[in-house]
């Protein structure tokens, strides 16, 4: 008995290679933009998070502090000026367990006080306190901004406001904000007043300003 076998054609073939290919162009670009939304949204809670611990650190010691770590907070700085360089995951410091904080001189007598932060994986920050003018054992300002390594913006928080400011660049995937071009971006001061650069420090397309969310 012969069996009569059947297949597709040529011409449906090729058809359903463009409904893939079609399919595959319109899901590629979504899916690389939530990828992106994900890594943006690590380095705004973390940015967040950060001020947060700032405000706690000023309601308790009347001072703000200056990113240092990984360290343990028995070993916090008094300093101020340009903070270290924080990069995630970062798990927040206890007396015995090493990790970031914010430390600075305490209003009166000027011993080193802190608190723990935490950063996400993938999210860098770094932390600017300024000395006050009167007492000068204190830091009565501070400028921060973080940044997922795989993400396009950069987020910011300082003193003056309540807000959270962001300026992105499509090239600065791939880099933290330890890198050059990307640390154009943001401009922190070793005045009193510490406050952010939002006038059009940018670095590039698409957003070349400061940003409020």
């Amino acid at each position: 008995m012969k069996m009569n076998k059947k297949g597709f054609t040529l011409i449906e073939l090729l058809i359903v290679v463009a409904i893939i290919a079609i399919l595959a162009a319109i899901a590629i670009p979504q899916f690389a933009a939530y990828r992106m939304r994900g890594y943006n949204a690590a380095g705004n809670s973390d940015v967040r998070n950060a001020k947060t611990a700032e405000e706690a650190l000023f309601a308790d010691f009347q001072t703000y502090g200056k990113t240092q770590g990984p360290d343990t907070l028995g070993n916090a700085t008094n300093g101020t000026g340009a903070g270290g360089l924080l990069q995630g995951p970062q798990v927040s410091a206890t007396a015995t367990v090493t990790g970031g904080m914010v430390s600075g001189p305490r209003t009166g007598d000027g011993n080193a006080v802190a608190t723990g932060v935490s950063l996400s994986n993938g999210v860098a920050m770094r932390a600017t306190n300024a000395a006050a003018v009167a007492p000068a054992v204190s830091s009565s300002s501070y400028v921060m901004a973080t940044k997922h390594v795989q993400g396009d913006r950069v987020f910011a928080a300082e003193t003056e406001s309540t807000s959270i400011l962001y300026v992105q660049n499509g090239g600065w995937a791939g880099f933290d904000i330890s890198n050059a071009a990307v640390a154009t971006a943001y401009a922190f001061s070793a005045t009193a007043t510490n406050a952010i650069d939002i006038t059009g420090n940018g670095g590039g397309s698409p957003i070349t300003n400061w940003s409020a969310l």
